[in-house]
């Protein structure tokens, strides 16, 4: 048994052999929150919703891209548009250099002290652009240590860049980094990211037997060589975070981690299925979401060694949103909704980056349809009507309030089965994830083939811890019109090769 390394603080001993685990910070999303809101009472809610109501009036409503839902994408409204028409590679600086030789952080007892910056090394630099490489292989995606000499560039800032000027905190959390926000489609092509990897420098620096490292991290010191064990931590961290803040910033959140479609959230409860509304009573087997890019403790329960023992890889869901970014179909609601009009859920050419799971072999079919609409007017309910065939199962998210689109809007949405005499049967609905606002509607059983309608609306209603919260009689009606995107998607494994790499644009 490793003997105890005692560090003594101002506020007496503290025992690292006791400690096994360290509060994480999972809100890491930018300027579009990602927490978990329903613990917030309605003091706290109105004031979020009105800041947010402030911001969109500050910007023009202009929102984050934009979308009107009369814009024509094509001459029969199913066509291809190419977001905002840039098609460009995304190239992403890597900035490994360090502002300052030391960085504070808080440790034990509240103890504030300095600890030396880790200098990552040639071969460190190196090895973190190589597995994010991999991670975005398939994608029109480029990274570079060298400054680029012109054109737009996204930036990973691989030191702390939290506002407070710390991230790290034993008794506050962890914060491993932040993305500048959740841009959809990648609309945004100069955004910036920071990844900080000195928590491992904090415990070594504390212990250098390497045992408090081992016991956080989960990577054995081999033959006294703790440097090797701390830099193969290092790398992978900052690797899987990297690739994940990058991932938001094109556009990801984190229940893109969910595994593989059809198989639900995961059973270990976390996330809790009443943490969406109503209660998620779908499927709960996606486990294999802990092993994803986008996973997060709030979204499957990942924690430490999940970053640092393994190199993560991107999941089918956040196949489709980085497909879409360089090559999206994006319809519109007039095209699309209402009458005798049909939405087609069309092909997407992607490749399949599943490592470990269901899908690893073989291919992916992916159908996804993704529009552009909005809500002109309070109890206004836009339907969209298309087919679908049993065993296959249907996910659909909306896009309005937490990532807005134009003036925002919160959303929900509702799938029905239409019998044969016209009468709908409702098969699964979702007004709020289990982070933010937005509706995420995740593997809805497809038990008969024939005509399915999503409904999209803007109810009068949010789940708060404490009960329902009414947005009209608060004063915030005008978050039940709006601008959205939808995006509703089948994805299944099919056998033989499939695309190495999202096409480029047709001419």
């Amino acid at each position: 048994m490793a003997s105890s390394v005692v560090f003594s603080t101002m506020s007496g001993a503290q025992d690292m052999s006791s400690v096994t685990s360290l509060p994480v910070i999972l809100d890491d999303c930018g300027a579009v929150s990602c927490r978990d809101r329903r613990d917030l009472d309605s003091t706290a809610i109105s004031a979020l919703l009105s800041a947010a109501i402030a911001a969109e009036n500050n910007a023009g409503g202009n929102g984050n891209g934009g979308g009107n839902g009369n814009t024509s994408s094509g001459g029969n409204g199913q066509g291809l548009a190419l977001g905002n028409g840039v098609n460009d590679t995304q190239v992403v600086y890597l900035d490994f250099a360090q502002s300052s030789p030391t960085f504070p952080a808080t440790i034990f007892g509240g103890v504030q002290a300095n600890f030396v910056s880790h200098t990552y090394t040639a071969a460190e630099r190196d090895a973190v652009q190589a597995n994010l490489e991999a991670a975005y292989s398939g994608f029109n995606v480029s990274f570079t240590q060298d400054v680029p000499a012109s054109g737009e560039f996204s930036t990973l800032n691989f030191e702390c860049g939290n506002a407070s000027g710390q991230c790290i905190d034993f008794g506050g959390g962890i914060l491993f980094g932040r993305a500048q926000h959740i841009d959809i489609r990648n609309d945004i092509r100069d955004d910036s990211a920071f990844v900080d990897a000195n928590l491992w420098e904090v415990l070594v620096q504390l212990d250098p037997s390497g045992n408090f490292f081992t016991a956080i991290s989960g990577i054995p010191v081999v033959g006294g060589d703790v440097q090797a064990a701390l830099s193969i931590a290092i790398v992978n961290q900052a690797s899987n975070t990297g690739a994940h803040e990058l991932g938001h910033n094109m556009g990801l959140r984190h229940h893109d981690s969910f595994g593989a479609p059809g198989t639900g959230i995961p059973s270990t409860g976390v996330p809790d299925p009443s943490a969406f509304f109503p209660t998620f009573d779908g499927p709960q087997n996606g486990d294999e979401g802990i092993l994803h890019t986008m996973a997060s403790g709030a979204s499957v329960g990942s924690g430490f060694t999940d970053s640092t023992t393994r190199i993560r890889f991107f999941s089918e869901r956040s196949v489709i949103k980085l497909a879409a970014g360089e090559r999206g179909r994006l319809l519109a609601e007039s095209d699309v909704s209402g009458g005798n009009k049909k939405l087609h859920l069309r092909n997407v050419v992607a490749p399949n980056t599943i490592e470990i799971g269901d899908n690893a072999e073989g291919s992916l079919d992916i159908r996804e349809a993704l529009i552009a609409g909005r809500i002109d007017v309070a109890n206004e309910i836009d339907s969209y009507r298309f087919k679908a065939k049993a065993g296959q199962s249907l996910s659909a998210e909306f896009n309005g309030f937490d990532v807005p689109r134009g003036e925002a809007v919160i959303g929900a949405l509702s799938l029905y089965f239409v019998e044969d005499d016209g009468s709908h049967t409702l098969v699964a609905q979702n007004f709020q994830n289990f982070e933010g606002f937005d509706a995420f509607l995740v593997d809805a059983p497809i038990e008969r083939s024939g005509d399915y309608v999503m409904e999209v609306s803007a109810p009068d209603i949010l789940l708060l811890g404490g009960g329902l919260f009414s947005l009209e009689a608060n004063g915030f009606g005008t978050l039940r019109t709006g601008d959205y995107e939808v995006s509703i998607y089948i994805v299944d494994g099919k056998p033989g090769a499939g695309p190495s790499s999202v096409p480029g644009p047709t001419s």
